[in-house]
């Protein structure tokens, strides 16, 4: 065959193979493209399972070496897709690589801090639970003896000496009882946040101190130890100035701390029940001792036989003594039954003796009375006491003596001379 001949064929057999290699090409192309979308697949739906997992295991961490681990895992995770970095940032939604990096950065620091927060308050709240069984004990301790000093009080009454001793006892250690009581609880919530509320574990650890503490029972109990005090005693002005004090107080920090005891015990109905009925008895402690206070002083001028007017509200506290001082300073000079520097003087004795440094204080710290207040009847008690300090007659009877004693002296010497010229 010539030359000729063989050129349609060889060209034929070529073209032949062109085709078949460029159909093989084809297959190996499509076959390239469906592996490399199947793996973009595969490396989104992998760095998306890891990314929850590394969240999961910063906020499940609870000690140090636990989030330092986790720790190396999100630079892993950030160093392992580094060079998926742009197709992720593209593929990923709502956050991109980058934001869902620094989001796992993010909350990786938050847990860091936690834990290393919660880490080093741990001797502190080891501290904490020794000054709660200290405390518990001491308010438990302290309501046993009140408990017995009001048996006492009661057996006591005809022996006014010994009832005054257990009074006056009694009225100390409610007081520190009542202290030790919000000290306790105090010491119960300071290792908690008192902005977050409680839910969960921590909502049962609070429940099982408060318990165990019988914070809600001590609490009552000091309520009605304090309005059985007031009702069964013939307390003293001084005792019940700085009663009412102690009551304003313990409302105060009740006030500060039952939010807390009520979220506490938001899971447990019948406990919650418990702090309506304590409000009732603090608001009926309040009473109480509001009508002992101004009863009480307003003994203070009637024992004296001393017409102040009945003092009824705190507005009224520095008007009446101001008015009635007025009066006494506007009838100086009037006759009446008695006399004027005997009234001043029993005025003066109840306000330096009893109301300056009992009674004031108290009235003070309620804002009741002002330093304003006070030092303008300091002023008036001045004025009035100018106005009746008694004459001294008998400095004018020895000077008018001792001028005549001199008199007669010098006639004397003067009459032998007369009689010589």
């Amino acid at each position: 065959m010539s030359d000729a001949s063989l050129a349609p064929h060889i060209f034929n057999h070529i073209g032949g193979a062109m085709k078949h290699f460029i159909l093989l090409l084809s297959m190996v192309l499509f076959t390239f493209s469906t592996a490399q979308d199947r793996s973009n697949s595969e490396v989104k739906r992998d760095f998306e399972k890891e990314y929850k997992a590394l969240l999961k295991s910063i906020n499940d961490a609870g000690t140090p070496e636990e989030i330092a681990a986790v720790g190396e895992k999100v630079t892993a995770l950030e160093s392992g897709y580094q060079s998926y970095r742009d197709f992720l940032n593209k593929a990923l939604f709502p956050d991109n690589f980058d934001e869902s990096i620094q989001k796992l950065k993010a909350q990786f620091a938050y847990s860091e801090q936690k834990i290393k927060a919660i880490g080093e308050s741990a001797a502190r709240i080891a501290e904490l639970e020794q000054q709660v069984a200290t405390l518990t004990e001491e308010v438990n301790k302290l309501s046993g003896e009140n408990a017995s000093l009001l048996a006492q009080l009661k057996e006591a009454k005809a022996e006014r000496d010994s009832l005054q001793k257990v009074v006056t006892t009694l009225r100390t250690n409610i007081a520190k009882r009542d202290k030790a009581i919000f000290a306790l609880v105090d010491s119960l919530f300071m290792q908690y946040d008192k902005n977050i509320q409680p839910t969960g574990d921590v909502q049962k650890s609070q429940q099982a101190k408060l318990e165990r503490s019988n914070v809600l029972s001590n609490i009552k109990r000091a309520a009605a130890d304090n309005i059985e005090f007031l009702s069964s005693t013939l307390l003293s002005g001084t005792d019940v100035a700085k009663l009412y004090g102690e009551q304003r107080k313990f409302e105060s920090n009740w006030n500060g701390v039952k939010k807390l005891i009520g979220d506490a015990y938001l899971s447990n109905k019948e406990k919650a029940r418990e702090i309506p009925m304590i409000d009732t008895m603090i608001s009926e402690w309040r009473s109480k001792v509001d009508e002992s206070f101004w009863k009480a002083l307003n003994n203070l001028f009637s024992a004296s036989k001393l017409s102040v007017a009945p003092i009824m509200s705190p507005g009224e506290i520095h008007n009446n003594l101001t008015r009635f001082i007025d009066d006494q300073i506007n009838n100086v000079g009037v006759e009446g039954e008695t006399d004027p520097y005997d009234t001043y003087e029993a005025f003066e004795k109840i306000w330096t003796e009893e109301l300056k440094p009992v009674w004031v204080p108290v009235m003070k710290e309620n804002n009741m009375i002002t330093d304003a207040n006070v030092a303008d009847l300091d002023t008036k008690v001045q004025l009035w006491y100018s106005k009746v300090k008694p004459t001294n007659w008998l400095l004018y009877g020895l000077i008018g003596i001792i001028v005549l004693a001199l008199a007669y002296i010098l006639y004397g010497r003067m009459k032998p001379k007369q009689a010589t010229a």
